[in-house]
């Protein structure tokens, strides 16, 4: 009886253990899946379909109605109405939002009923066909870009929101009649924190690079993201974000030369010094290095190439953690940070910032873009203070400000058919062209053989008189011709490079360090 009783009490204990595991698991399990930030206001707008329809993330896109609580659409007064479009053949597209539409050629607003606050507002396309050309009172946005899905994102604090659709002028002077036309898939408006990306009113602000001061309080302005990368780490879709919809891509694409990318996915975060809602676990779990040979990391910068608009000034996120138990010291990973091409932190740690490791951060800088279509961001080491020659970056964010007049749109390309991209060929100014264009070519062709001529007659004479003034020594005892061997400098005056130290000044011949290419290669 007595052992009957013990193995009954002993199943008990076993089962409760098990029962008391799995829902510890399902505990976990459902706390990890809850978004860290619950917005205020989620309004995704399947632009053109009749019903609400769920996406392949099973998020329910909102129908478009002429008569809706949370938005209006308002029509042009005197013009063609917007209609909406649904393709019959929807192939291996994904189909919500992308496979239904409002189309028009007119004019049509969204009208969108808000909480005051933060909004991040982006408008889906699949195709470049529209102009994204109003967020009032904020800011005027440029054209989508093909198959680019987030179009835009702004800041807003207002009571309504005004997105208006517009369509490019006619592109036909002969044809007054307005033959474009502009078209949205989807629109989502989702509330934020208005500390994420905004710094308090009248605080100086993140440093302004290359002007010696800080860029000052930027709360009235509009941010338009440019990049969201997941340094050295996959996608993060916009349902793996923290619950804000934002899509994080990987960084490959604008990553120029060589990185390695550890990871530590199982990584105890300790958010201590930003909120849990700042950017996905994995961003802070992954990272790009320059790996542990430190007589190659000192001989290159890891640096990330970014597209962006001139005559804008940039704020530039850049994301840490040092999540490796090897680093724990402000003084075991020490670099420098350049944004185009200027000294944003001469002297940077991690640990230093976040006090100790697994503790994710970030730092916010502000640079001016004025004639230039990219902006540069490079790491370098810091072999002098640093224990381990080495750098490390978890992700970067890239946002465009609006100017002092709220625009933010970016140069568009000439229109096909104006007479800035078209110009009609004149038969008689066009003989007379060629005429002189080949009186021109023959002058140049005889005064440049002449030249040419005259050099060669130089380069003989000066070797000539060179070989007379030889010293016995220099001269070379060789089966070759004296031409062969008169091409080649004495071995007393030339360095000698290694192969392996070749490549290693060059990072493998890598095609950005390229100064020119040659006859005989690069």
């Amino acid at each position: 009886m007595a052992s009957n009783y013990m193995k009954n009490f002993a199943l008990i204990i076993l089962t409760l253990i098990y029962f008391s595991f799995n829902h510890g698991l399902l505990l976990m399990t459902t706390v990890a899946s809850t978004p860290l930030y619950d917005p205020e206001e989620n309004i995704p707008l399947n632009c053109g379909s009749p019903d609400d329809q769920p996406a392949n993330d099973d998020r329910k896109w909102i129908a478009d109605r002429e008569k809706e609580s949370r938005y209006s659409l308002i029509e042009s007064d005197g013009q063609s109405k917007s209609d909406r479009f649904v393709p019959i053949s929807q192939g291996s597209v994904e189909m919500v939002p992308y496979m239904t539409a409002r189309v028009s050629r007119s004019q049509f607003t969204y009208s969108f009923q808000v909480t005051p606050g933060l909004l991040y507002c982006q408008s889906r396309t699949l195709h470049s066909a529209q102009e994204l050309q109003r967020i009032s009172p904020r800011g005027i946005l440029e054209p989508a870009g093909v198959h680019e899905r987030v179009l835009r994102q702004c800041g807003w604090q207002a009571e309504k929101l005004n997105i208006t659709f517009l369509p490019f002028p006619s592109s036909s002077y002969e044809n007054p009649v307005n033959s474009s036309y502009v078209f949205v898939n989807g629109i989502q408006i989702v509330s934020m924190p208005l500390s994420l990306y905004y710094t308090q009113a009248g605080d100086q602000g993140p440093p302004f690079i290359g002007m010696g001061s800080n860029f000052g309080d930027y709360s009235s302005k509009a941010l338009q993201t440019v990049n969201r990368l997941n340094v050295g780490g996959s996608a993060i879709s916009p349902m793996e974000d923290t619950g804000m919809y934002r899509e994080w891509t990987e960084d490959t694409p604008y990553r120029m030369g060589k990185g390695f990318a550890p990871s530590d996915t199982s990584k105890r975060l300790k958010y201590t010094i930003i909120k849990d809602y700042t950017a996905p676990d994995n961003v802070y779990r992954t990272a790009i290095t320059m790996g542990n040979n430190a007589t190659d990391n000192n001989l290159r910068n890891l640096t990330w190439r970014l597209p962006v608009d001139s005559e804008f000034d940039y704020l530039v996120r850049l994301h840490f953690c040092e999540f490796l138990d090897l680093y724990t010291k402000p003084q075991d990973r020490m670099f420098r940070i350049y944004l185009d091409y200027q000294t944003a932190d001469n002297s940077f740690s991690v640990i230093k910032w976040s006090g100790e490791n697994g503790v994710p951060i970030y730092k916010d800088y502000v640079v001016k873009i004025l004639d230039e279509d990219y902006v540069f961001v490079d790491l370098h080491t810091r072999a002098s203070d640093s224990s381990y020659e080495d750098v490390i970056l978890n992700g970067i964010e890239l946002f465009k400000l609006s100017s002092y007049d709220g625009n933010l749109a970016g140069p568009n390309p000439p229109l096909s058919g104006s007479p800035e991209s078209v110009q009609t060929p004149n038969p008689t100014t066009n003989k007379s062209k060629n005429k002189a264009l080949l009186l021109i070519a023959l002058g140049s062709g005889v005064a440049g053989f002449l030249v040419l001529l005259s050099m060669v007659c130089c380069v003989v004479l000066l070797r000539l008189r060179k070989e007379k003034r030889r010293p016995s020594s220099y001269k070379r005892k060789s089966s070759k011709s004296t031409r062969g061997s008169s091409r080649r400098l004495p071995e007393q005056l030339c360095q000698r490079f290694s192969f392996s130290e070749i490549k290693s000044a060059t990072n493998n011949f890598e095609q950005a360090l390229e100064i020119g290419r040659g006859g005989f290669g690069n």
